[in-house]
């Protein structure tokens, strides 16, 4: 399968995931975002965007931002990417997705991931704004499941969350996802202006995930720690390659000037990528 073939030989040239920032749009405001920062985007390019990932050897496409569900190709891009033998995942905030599949939206992904970051609306209205609502969010986990969809839930662990991770972990056993990942808190990005309130140290980060892990069996987890950030291959509104790189991105070309296994080809960090997407593995 695909991600043997990639575990095997690093060295190759196939890209075992692309994180595709369709949007900068979002409909909340979440004050830990590590997205670009809402403007106009570009949609003139997005059907070439589109195309560069396309023709490359990613494995994976995660639509995310942003949030995807404002645009109204979504689906149409995520079924064409599976036409190509492309799996493909749907990283929303949840609270969206019922009123779009009531309006007709395809589940056309092999994976939805949902954000949950409370076990209740006061936690997860505090991490993620007033805009938030958890029993959206919660809605949303099962309609991907009543749709024969994979589920991911994803939580970012901070300073504000931290305390009622082991209640949240009660919901991941009642929801049952094919995998909950646990984000720690980065400080990365343009409009992330949360620092104070959700910084926590990446020993602490481990521990809390080594007991919430603990508390969710049966259900897999799979964490990401602020070391581990980069194991990233972004591609932005404008089509410009990107990477976490300390405090904010380094930009490593452009899909849309270069091929984007080219630029794969010639990234010095491909083995940490690998490693940081083992995770997929579980759509093999």
């Amino acid at each position: 399968m695909w991600w043997g073939r990639i575990l095997v030989e690093l060295g190759s040239t196939e890209i075992p995931s692309v994180d595709w920032w369709i949007t900068s749009r979002c409909n909340l405001t979440c004050d830990f975002c590590y997205g670009p920062a809402p403007t106009r985007d570009p949609v003139e390019l997005r059907g070439a965007v589109y195309d560069a990932i396309a023709a490359s050897s990613a494995a994976v496409v995660t639509f995310c931002g942003g949030e995807p569900l404002l645009v109204k190709m979504l689906d149409r891009h995520a079924a064409g990417f599976q036409e190509r033998g492309k799996a493909t995942v749907l990283n929303t905030n949840g609270a969206l997705l019922r009123k779009r599949v009531d309006q007709g939206f395809k589940l056309a992904f092999t994976m939805v991931g949902i954000s949950i970051e409370g076990s209740a609306q006061a936690v997860h209205g505090a991490m993620r704004g007033p805009g938030a609502d958890l029993g959206e969010a919660i809605a949303a986990a099962k309609i991907a499941k009543e749709h024969g969809v994979s589920l991911k839930i994803g939580t970012v662990v901070s300073q504000v969350n931290r305390h009622d991770l082991p209640s949240l972990a009660g919901l991941i056993q009642d929801l049952r996802p094919d995998i909950w990942r646990l984000y720690q808190y980065s400080s990365r990005g343009d409009q992330n202006i949360g620092q104070q309130r959700h910084a926590l140290p990446e020993q602490e980060f481990q521990r809390l995930a080594d007991e919430a892990s603990a508390l969710a069996l049966p259900v897999p987890t799979a964490r990401s720690s602020e070391s581990e950030t980069q194991g990233c291959l972004i591609v932005d509104p404008n089509g410009d390659v990107l990477q976490p790189d300390g405090p904010g991105y380094v930009r490593r070309g452009n899909c849309l000037q270069t091929p984007l296994d080219e630029i794969w080809s010639t990234m010095p960090t491909r083995s940490a990528i690998v490693a940081n997407k083992r995770w997929l593995s579980i759509l093999d």
